[in-house]
């Protein structure tokens, strides 16, 4: 659990006792996304009235900065809106169990200092594990693809629900996550199937507005030492310069380290929790969500209008095109194919 979800369980076991305090602190999650408002703000502000009106002399060019400037902002404001107010993608009610196979499962499994652990199960109670969860996957007409170690259906013992692929368990949310990637303090919000477009863009836009700033902005550092009226002009020289060192440090973390190591993630069409802990497909080892860099990159950005923060998914979060690896044939090939699912499973092995 990380340190952030550790607050975020805190925070929520506090409010189920003292929901009026519990309330105010649960406010106070947002202080990072506040902050991040309040330095886009003094940006704005620094760019038109300070920068473009006081150091920036051509009205074609203050024109052509300004356009460029607040229509990227524009882009960020509505891709961080969309990030934060799209409903996190929980999963869909046909995965929960019934009580009873809630109470069958959890009688095999081990309760070690008030968690179930099912990796410290025996073989006999794996095994029945693995049958409780395929009949209860098959009375439901349920697919998938994804086991855990032991190759058993995935079950998350606290929603009491076998997770579709992709899924899992947000601490800070404290439910399943349909393609659960992190959930991010920066924007207090879980990032999943229905969101990660909106977060990536917000990403790529705040970016594109820092490199933006700083480079412009730096014409106003300039004609600072070329006017030389150093004290005339110091109240404005120092607001142009702290915003571009605010800038710079905001975009080298955690804004800069972020995009890149999400535009990594997309390339091979993986999230940060499959990062953490690689998926386990049934029947081959080897076999993973890598489509090939286009084909990833629209599994993310869906079916058009990339660049706009509107929905354009083209699946439901919870059916993923698979590639296998098949080298039963030849030591020295490969044979790669696509499937939409694996095929119901019919075998336990231990």
């Amino acid at each position: 659990m990380s340190w952030y979800s550790k607050i975020y369980v805190f925070v929520r076991e506090y409010r189920e006792k003292h929901w009026f305090l519990g309330f105010f602190l649960h406010l106070l999650l947002n202080c990072l996304l506040t902050v991040q408002i309040l330095g886009a703000a003094y940006s704005f502000y620094a760019y038109n009235f300070v920068f473009l009106r006081y150091w920036v002399t051509s009205d074609v060019q203050r024109t052509i900065y300004a356009v460029i400037y607040n229509y990227f902002m524009f882009m960020w404001i509505w891709s961080l809106i969309q990030t934060c107010g799209t409903r996190v993608a929980r999963v869909p009610e046909q995965y929960y169990v019934s009580d009873e196979v809630d109470k069958q499962i959890k009688e095999v499994t081990p309760f070690i200092n008030g968690r179930y652990m099912p990796d410290l199960s025996t073989h006999d109670n794996a095994h029945l594990q693995y049958k409780i969860l395929i009949e209860a996957a098959a009375n439901r007409n349920l697919k998938f693809a994804e086991v855990d170690s032991w190759n058993r259906l995935r079950y998350c013992y606290m929603c009491k629900l076998i997770k579709p692929d992709r899924a899992h368990h947000c601490m800070s949310c404290g439910f399943c996550v349909v393609k659960y990637d992190h959930h991010c303090p920066w924007i207090n919000k879980c990032v999943s199937h229905r969101n990660y477009k909106y977060f990536v863009l917000y990403l790529i836009y705040g970016m594109i507005i820092i490199v933006w700033s700083v480079l412009t902005m730096i014409e106003g550092l300039a004609r600072y030492f070329m006017n030389q009226q150093w004290i005339d002009e110091a109240l404005l020289f120092a607001q142009v310069l702290f915003c571009i060192l605010l800038q710079c440090g905001f975009g080298y973390y955690p804004l800069g380290e972020l995009l890149v190591y999400h535009l990594k993630l997309i390339q091979v069409n993986e999230t940060t929790c499959e990062q953490a802990k690689p998926t386990n497909i049934k029947g081959d080892s080897n076999a993973g969500y890598d489509l090939g860099t286009y084909r990833n990159f629209r599994a993310v950005f869906g079916w058009g209008l990339w660049a706009i923060p509107l929905d354009t998914r083209v699946n439901d979060g919870r059916h993923f095109p698979i590639t296998y690896s098949d080298d039963s044939f030849t030591d020295r090939f490969v044979v790669r194919r696509v499937a939409e699912v694996s095929t119901p499973m019919n075998s336990f092995t231990i």
